[in-house]
């Protein structure tokens, strides 16, 4: 559609400035509990750890980026490509929230399942608070590069069906 490819380099910079932000967040909020356990041999428990604390980030995190990183592409797309603008999706609530809830979902799902991986394979995991707030800051980092990188080609690229194309390009009778 465009000359333009979304590349991962793109989004380092605000991925870096999210893992700084969450990662001093979190440090603030484990500080005072000394240790925090990364996982415990619970699934369900009222505990925080480092894993719930990324579990709960992936959503929150991912729908607000999303929407912002969607909000600023359009406009972005919209100086740069103005005669592709009627062809994108720009739709608030038919277009960007469920391209940012797919997304966000998707790597709640991911990260969930990574999790209860680790809670069932390594179990109980103590580590300082630094250790605990540098893992959510990486975990940030990561969360916020999938998330641009996701949004971006979803706002690019359009999946077609197959068969509107072969009737688009049949010989007319």
């Amino acid at each position: 559609m465009l000359g333009l490819q979304v590349r991962v380099q793109d989004s380092l910079v605000v991925g870096i400035i999210n893992g700084l932000i969450n990662g001093y967040i979190a440090y603030m909020h484990f500080e005072p509990m000394g240790v925090v356990p990364v996982s415990i041999n619970l699934v369900r428990h009222e505990q925080i750890t480092v894993w719930g604390e990324a579990i709960t980030l992936t959503f929150g995190l991912g729908i607000i980026l999303s929407l912002i990183t969607s909000k600023l592409f359009l406009c972005h797309l919209g100086k740069a490509y103005p005669e592709a603008l009627p062809q994108m999706a720009s739709s608030f609530w038919a277009d960007l929230v469920p391209i940012a809830l797919k997304h966000s979902a998707a790597l709640f799902g991911w990260l969930t399942v990574l999790a209860l991986l680790w809670t069932q394979y390594i179990g109980k995991v103590m580590v300082s608070a630094y250790i605990a707030a540098v893992m959510v800051g990486m975990f940030a980092f990561f969360i916020t590069l999938i998330l641009e990188v996701r949004t971006k080609n979803s706002l690019l690229y359009k999946k077609v069906s197959v068969i509107e194309l072969i009737e688009e390009h049949k010989a007319p009778n």
